[in-house]
C-alpha cells in the first residue's frame, strides 16, 4: 500500500492528477490501508489525511501542502521498497557525447537536511 500511495503522490506532484483526485483516492483507500498493517503506510497516510484537514480548514496553502508531499517522497524514498516513479506521458529522447562533457561536468554533493519535531 505505501508504494501505491508514494505513486499517487508523485502523480499529483507530476501534475498527473489532481489535488481532488489524490483526496479521492487517500479517502476511498484510506480503510485499505488502515487494514493492511502496513506501518509505514499507515504513518503516511495519516499524514496526508491531516495535512488536507489543515488545507481545508484554511491552515495551510496548497503550495505548503505540495512542499509537505514532495518530502514525504524523498523521506519514502529511504525505505528499502520497489518504489518507481510514474513515467512522464511525453517521451524525450536526449544524446550527448562523452567527450563533449567529461571536462565540464561538475557534480556537487548533495545535503538533505532533515528536521525531526513534535509538539506537546
Amino acid at each position: 500500500m505505501l508504494k501505491q500511495l508514494l505513486n499517487y503522490i508523485d502523480s499529483y506532484l507530476l501534475s498527473h492528477c489532481s489535488l481532488r483526485d489524490l483526496e479521492a483516492w487517500l479517502v476511498s483507500n484510506l480503510q485499505q490501508i488502515l487494514d493492511s498493517g502496513e506501518e509505514a503506510a499507515i504513518d503516511f497516510a495519516n499524514k496526508v489525511d491531516a495535512d488536507f484537514v489543515e488545507l481545508g480548514e484554511g491552515i495551510i496553502d496548497e503550495s505548503t501542502l505540495r512542499e509537505r508531499l514532495q518530502s514525504y517522497v524523498r523521506i519514502g524514498d529511504t525505505f528499502p521498497l520497489e518504489y518507481y516513479e510514474t513515467p512522464s506521458r511525453d517521451t524525450v529522447n536526449a544524446t550527448a557525447s562523452a567527450e563533449t562533457i567529461r571536462d565540464q561536468l561538475l557534480i556537487r554533493p548533495v545535503v538533505d537536511l532533515r528536521l525531526e519535531h513534535s509538539f506537546a
